[in-house]
């Protein structure tokens, strides 16, 4: 190559680098300060609300806990055995919530957080944003699965996304890169000012091929897309297809990229631990919610996407995991979740009418073989009688 065309190409990559710079310098202040993304992050973002409405839908408590639950031993990822309370304590967890049908047989509480703690769900979101997508899919706001980018968003058009389909975003097969970053790990996302920006340069796939590769700007670049197909911010969507219809106990908060901004789709609604688990309630019962079908009952199960292995040979379909098979998930109970980076899960066992959100604050554990376990305990015949037992007297005084 000739000197001329060598100085050419770094005067080029110097000027992308400068721009770079230029747009990272507030996201590389917020790195540096905040450091760590913690489970009060909708503190330190602008958020957009997500109001409720009407009147809220009931969980009913137990008078007391169940005796079994009390004495349950649970298994970690190792098989190593713990006493639940040791567990949850291990595992740094701030909310715990089992639901049983719409009955709340077990929550806990600690680190400083409660029952009306507001609390950032950070990966969570995606399957969030996965069941308003199925909605909008079936209200025809969006037209089909292999709709693009670029015709709902022409600003892309000619960018590595303006081709990308609602579908390769969904399944997280778009085979698109990330811009080029100065910035650690994901910080460029998290902490970006200006995520239309982001996607806007991101790099095109190296071939044509589509490999899956776990990425947030495909579920922010479906955000663009979700927003400008429903002709509203995607909070507000939010609210009037599930926050209200499901009856939440509280207001939800979306993280903006900044003041005004858009909502950063990938990640960071905050909300209560008990509103987490009837989202997950509605997913168990197929997007059904007091005889009225919120989410598609296809999407609500599933089954219009395929799932992807991972490299961990989890599954992943419509933004959602399911465990692998091996000598620690022996068999497919049809059991799936919703996981946040930081020890974040929203568990769901249609099988077992059970949900349970666990949020933690480590990366360091696989809960599914303890949610499984909790799953068994509950499923015993003689557990139930006691759960139904224990809410006689409740139901007899409504």
């Amino acid at each position: 190559m000739h000197t001329a065309e060598v100085t050419m190409g770094c005067i080029k990559t110097l000027a992308v680098l400068a721009t770079l710079a230029g747009l990272q310098a507030c996201t590389l202040t917020k790195t540096v300060v905040h450091n760590f993304a913690d489970l009060d992050d909708h503190r330190i973002f602008a958020n957009r609300e997500v109001p409720r409405g009407g009147p809220t839908s009931a969980l009913r408590g137990l008078p007391r806990e169940p005796w079994f639950l009390a004495e349950l031993s649970v298994p970690d990822e190792k098989g190593a055995a713990w006493p639940l309370d040791d567990y949850l304590a291990h595992t740094r967890t701030a909310a715990f919530v089992v639901l049983h049908e719409d009955r709340v047989v077990l929550e806990r509480y600690g680190r400083g957080y409660d029952r009306h703690s507001l609390l950032n769900s950070f990966s969570i979101a995606k399957a969030v944003m996965s069941a308003l997508v199925g909605i909008a899919l079936a209200e025809g706001r969006i037209a089909s699965l292999d709709t693009t980018v670029a015709s709902v968003c022409p600003e892309f058009a000619g960018k590595p996304y303006g081709a990308a389909t609602v579908r390769e975003l969904l399944t997280m097969t778009s085979g698109i890169a990330d811009a080029p970053s100065l910035l650690p790990g994901r910080a460029d996302v998290y902490y970006g000012d200006d995520l239309r920006a982001v996607a806007l340069n991101a790099r095109a796939p190296a071939s044509n091929r589509h490999p899956w590769r776990y990425s947030e700007t495909d579920v922010q670049v479906l955000g663009f897309v979700l927003e400008r197909a429903v002709g509203m911010p995607v909070s507000q969507y939010l609210a009037a297809r599930l926050w209200q219809p499901l009856g939440m106990e509280s207001k939800a908060l979306w993280a903006l990229d900044r003041e005004g901004g858009s909502e950063k789709t990938f990640c960071c609604l905050s909300a209560r631990a008990r509103d987490f688990a009837r989202f997950g309630q509605l997913m168990r019962d197929g997007g059904r919610w007091h005889g009225r079908q919120i989410v598609p009952a296809a999407w609500a199960t599933r089954s219009v996407l395929p799932g992807i292995e991972a490299l961990d040979r989890h599954t992943h379909q419509h933004l959602w995991w399911t465990p692998h098979v091996d000598a620690g998930h022996p068999d497919r109970r049809g059991d799936f979740y919703a996981y946040g980076h930081n020890g974040q899960y929203l568990y769901v066992n249609p099988a077992a009418r059970l949900v349970i959100v666990k949020f933690s604050e480590t990366n360091r554990q696989d809960p599914v073989p303890m949610f499984r376990a909790l799953a068994d305990a509950v499923m015993a015949p003689q557990h139930l009688a006691e759960i139904d037992r224990l809410d006689v007297p409740l139901l007899a005084a409504r």
